[in-house]
């Protein structure tokens, strides 16, 4: 599994889980949309540093997207 030194996949999904229940995000686009604008949006704040593959934390999160919706509380 790939490593990233400053950056918490398993935290990072919860923000995006709690983000999507207050969107009411219940799509699958949707979803990888609201990944790219986390991720995006700890590139800006710096907390993801531009030397690490954000390709694959976006593809990580983004296949996170079953366990997400089994999880919906507002179906």
């Amino acid at each position: 599994m790939t490593e990233f030194l400053t950056f918490n996949l398993e935290q990072a999904y919860k923000e995006i889980k709690e983000q999507g229940q207050a969107q009411a995000i219940t799509t699958k686009e949707a979803y990888d949309a609201l990944v790219e604008d986390f991720i995006n949006d700890k590139i800006d704040l710096g907390e993801i540093d531009s030397d690490q593959d954000t390709e694959q934390i976006i593809n990580s999160l983004q296949s996170r997207w079953d366990d997400y919706h089994d999880n919906l509380m507002i179906k």
